[in-house]
């Protein structure tokens, strides 16, 4: 059984959408912040991000070791945050993140200042790559999605 939705994301005066599959997998967490991260793809980050970080990304999406590159000693820009996180196929990874101000999910406000990480690998999801997984934490705010069942 999958579980699809419809996600609206906004950040300042940005605005896009994606297709958002409840990833019951997907347990990742801000060390700093509590906050659970939604994972998306560099498609939906890029409409989301203000031009200048757009360099930032590019780079990241080019060659994701280069967070570990970055020079710390110059300010983060504000918003941006680097997640620790691991996988089936690698551990200890670091993974850029960022803040944005809303999340609908199927229409329903479901979210304040959401963190979505922005996954250095491509991922298509019903043949787009604006697409984003979500957390298990999304399934317990209620059921605000649409299950499809695969027959």
């Amino acid at each position: 059984m999958n579980f699809l939705t419809n996600v609206l994301l906004g950040r300042h005066s940005r605005i896009t959408n994606a297709i958002g599959y409840l990833d019951t997998g997907n347990t990742l967490r801000c060390n700093l912040t509590g906050r659970n991260v939604a994972v998306t793809t560099y498609a939906v980050a890029i409409e989301l991000a203000p031009p200048e970080l757009t360099p930032l990304l590019d780079d990241y999406i080019k060659k994701p070791s280069s967070i570990y590159e970055y020079d710390y000693r110059d300010d983060i820009p504000a918003g941006i945050h680097i997640i620790p996180y691991n996988t089936i196929c690698s551990g200890n990874q670091l993974m850029l993140a960022m803040d944005i101000d809303y999340m609908f999910i199927d229409s329903s406000y479901m979210e304040h200042r959401p963190l979505i990480g922005i996954s250095p690998n491509t991922f298509n999801i019903l043949h787009t790559d604006k697409c984003i997984l979500l957390s298990k934490y999304y399934m317990k705010r209620g059921k605000r999605h649409v299950k499809h069942n695969k027959e």
